[in-house]
């Protein structure tokens, strides 16, 4: 194992251990009202699910208008003729 996966491995370590005791901190219980019905979760667990759930549509985000862009940029260009031709 090389030494920048190792650092990668316990960089990830630590912040799952800040995670899990940011949410053992913050245990008073909120209430999240929705359309259809509301829910009670410890305000660590709701503050680090919607810091989830925006980091992933975060991700959608930017693999749709990045990686979509590029790929039909690629597309565009592997169709047309080489230069010089």
């Amino acid at each position: 194992m090389n030494v920048l996966r190792l650092v990668l491995r316990l960089v990830l370590l630590l912040l799952l251990i800040l995670v899990l005791l940011f949410a053992a901190f913050n245990s008073s219980l909120v209430t999240i009202d929705a359309v259809v019905g509301g829910i009670s979760l410890p305000l660590g667990v709701a503050l680090v699910a919607f810091f989830a759930l925006g980091s992933l549509v975060g991700a959608l985000g930017l693999y749709l208008s990045v990686v979509l862009r590029l790929r039909r940029e690629l597309r565009r260009l592997r169709g047309a003729p080489a230069a010089g031709q």
